[in-house]
């Protein structure tokens, strides 16, 4: 769709306007960005996610986004410059700004000067981010219609701008603009290789995919939105995108919209009032019908486009982008007045009750509760709100200790104490946050019981220098379903003392099906061992999109009991695992495996130090790839890594890339 055939006649302008937007491109990275002193929707929603087929902002719920979409930004940079923005954002109260980044080479795009694109995108998301909008940034692939052509440099861009906006709470990640002649399979694929390479430099960024028949669910290639639906992408935090023109796309699109609209998280990246060119009549009424379904389902959206260029399409009246006057209405074409009424009315964004811009309206304060007692300590969990710290004295608390309260994004729960202060269990959990989301842990001591402390069904938790040693089963475990955890900086020993090989330092999902989506889970810079009576780190089938980086691992005390013979164990899939160093296995290093079918793949393994010295098994591999398959099941083994004794770096048969 809106392919483009207007190349010659704006190619002096663009060149131009590309020179004025790359200086500033290149200040702003370098300058610090003052913090919007309004309240805007970056400042109210926060870093956002999907729960279930929603969009929802840093109180957990579901918003709609509306903005507008850059035309490309290699024809029309000169549309997209100070008082454009400066119109977009507080004349138009856009939320979000789509930057449209072309890729073929046929199309002026990427593959011409990958360097100036992705310095441009680069400039482009501070200036959203200037402006408290968020920045959804758009792989604009087009021609050809298969994303897989430029799987390569997709992984290389997104890399970049994950790793460069990482800290941001404002980046949304489109990796495919509209797929078209491509089955559905091969989307999915191109999205599965693609999003690990985000997840492992920015775990939180909300990722859209496009979907068949330049992203119509697949009408417009003859096909329907249950290709999606009965085959999802293999990834969390992700959405599905949808596109229409009103003129061209009636009711087949709009019923597929429909069904899919309860089923899969969708976002309508792209669409206009006008035919599928971008160009012809509006039909508003159409366009109406569609508004009020995606408002009515909280489905957000970005029109077609911010520009200037002679088609319909473009909210500009030609010649505008040459000057600076974009709040006047005058200067907008028919759809341009009609999209701005629609983004301008007020936003319904749900927040916990307060509205922290608001420096007038009433809080609830939030408290430290000092506790000393194990009695205090049990009646702090259940009555703790957002952003109240628990604060222990030092000392011994007998018990086992459990919440079911939940902090907020902006506002965690904290549990925090001394190395000292020493939660003492004779069974059970030491510590169980049950549904209990939004916590952060910190420097305390769990010992005895069965298990440390356990996370169930909870989302972003933080176990952050603790102590946890002195169990008869696991250290720390992720589970049922609890997405985005981390524990960092914290000492796991002496685990597994019943003997049964269950001990495992930090334990992610479950054994046995596939029900139990502990994703993105992140374990770094810990030191695990020794004593630990399993694997240092056990991923499980059903997990995926991880990052186990920077801890060390000793294991002495592995049994034998259950396989552990390594450090870490993944059955997951699309982990990353670097810079870690171990020492004293009895047989392997690292290891997959594949519990279920289609599970333990797509986990990259680079600069690992394996210290194989003494072990006596039959591998001896720093790298044991029980299940390599190259189109089906491609584990990465990076040259970075490095071995000390033992047989090989990686069991015969896999590559070392």
């Amino acid at each position: 769709m809106n392919r483009p055939r207007w190349i010659a006649a704006v190619a002096g302008l663009a060149l131009t306007a590309t020179a004025l937007i790359t200086t500033s491109a290149t200040a702003s990275t370098t300058a610090p960005i003052p913090a919007p002193v309004a309240a805007t929707p970056v400042s109210i929603n926060g870093q956002l996610h999907v729960c279930g087929t929603k969009l929802c902002n840093q109180y957990n719920k579901p918003i709609q986004l509306r903005g507008m979409s850059t035309h490309g930004i290699q024809w029309y940079a000169n549309c997209i410059k100070k008082a454009s923005l400066d119109a977009l954002a507080t004349d138009w109260n856009a939320d979000i700004l789509r930057i449209s980044m072309y890729v073929a080479k046929g199309e002026d795009g990427y593959e011409t000067d990958p360097r100036k694109f992705t310095d441009l995108v680069h400039g482009y998301i501070e200036e959203a981010t200037k402006r408290g909008m968020y920045a959804l940034v758009d792989w604009h692939q087009l021609t050809p219609g298969d994303p897989n052509i430029y799987t390569a440099k997709a992984k290389t861009f997104f890399a970049e701008i994950a790793e460069r906006h990482k800290d941001k709470n404002n980046i949304i990640y489109d990796i495919a603009n509209e797929p078209n002649g491509v089955p559905w399979a091969k989307i999915k694929s191109y999205a599965e290789q693609v999003i690990p390479t985000i997840r492992a430099k920015d775990p939180d960024g909300v990722v859209f995919v496009g979907t068949a028949g330049w992203s119509s669910l697949g009408v417009s290639d003859s096909r329907t939105e249950a290709d999606v639906i009965n085959n999802p992408v293999n990834a969390t935090n992700l959405m599905y995108t949808f596109h229409f023109y009103a003129a061209s796309h009636h009711d087949e699109y709009f019923n597929a919209l429909s069904r899919a609209a309860d089923k899969i998280p969708l976002f309508v990246t792209e669409f206009g009032t006008q035919n599928y060119e971008g160009e012809g009549a509006n039909d508003f009424a159409y366009s109406q019908k569609y508004l009020d379904f995606l408002a009515s389902k909280k489905i957000g959206w970005t029109n077609w486009n911010f520009s200037d260029d002679e088609r319909s399409g473009a909210v500009f009246k030609e010649g505008t982008c040459a000057g600076n006057n974009f709040t006047d209405t005058s200067v907008l074409k028919q759809a341009g007045v009609w999209i701005r009424d629609r983004i301008r009315t007020a936003d319904d964004f749900p927040t916990d009750g307060t509205d922290p811009t608001d420096p007038t309206e009433p809080t609830d304060p939030a408290t430290t509760i000092n506790v000393s007692t194990a009695a205090q300590l049990k009646t702090a969990l259940t009555a703790a709100k957002p952003g109240d710290t628990i604060k222990l004295a030092d000392g011994t608390y007998t018990g086992n200790f459990k919440t079911t309260l939940s902090g907020t994004s902006s506002a965690p729960i904290k549990l925090t104490g001394s190395a000292k202060a020493i939660l003492t269990a004779s069974g059970g959990y030491g510590l169980h946050l049950n549904g209990a989301s939004y916590w952060q842990v910190s420097g305390i001591t769990v010992t005895g019981g069965q298990k440390g402390i356990m996370i169930d069904s909870a989302t972003r938790v933080l176990i952050d220098g603790v102590t946890v040693h002195g169990l008869d089963m696991e250290g720390v475990h992720f589970r049922n379903s609890s997405t985005y955890g981390t524990i960092k900086n914290s000492l796991i020993y002496d685990t597994g003392n019943d003997g049964r090989g269950m001990g495992e330092g930090v334990y992610v999902g479950s054994a046995g099906g596939l029900d139990d989506k502990s994703d993105n889970v992140q374990i770094l810079d810990n030191t695990i061992g020794p004593d630990v009576g399993g694997e240092a780190v056990d991923l499980k089938e059903g997990t995926k999109g991880g990052r186990v980086a920077g801890n060390s691992f000793d294991g002495r005390g592995l049994t034998g009991a259950n396989f552990d013979d390594s450090w870490i164990d993944v059955k997951g899939n699309d982990y990353v695992i670097e810079n870690n160093t171990g020492k004293n296995t009895t047989n392997n290093g690292f290891e997959t495996h594949m519990q279920q079918d289609g599970w333990g793949c797509g986990t990259v393994f680079r600069n690992n130090k394996s210290d194989l010295t003494g072990a006596t098994g039959a591998g001896r591999y720093a790298f044991n790839i029980t299940n390599y398959d190259a189109s089906t099941c491609k584990v990465t083994i990076d040259r970075s890594n490095t071995i000390t004794g033992g047989k090989a770096l990686t069991n015969p048969g896999i590559p070392v890339s």
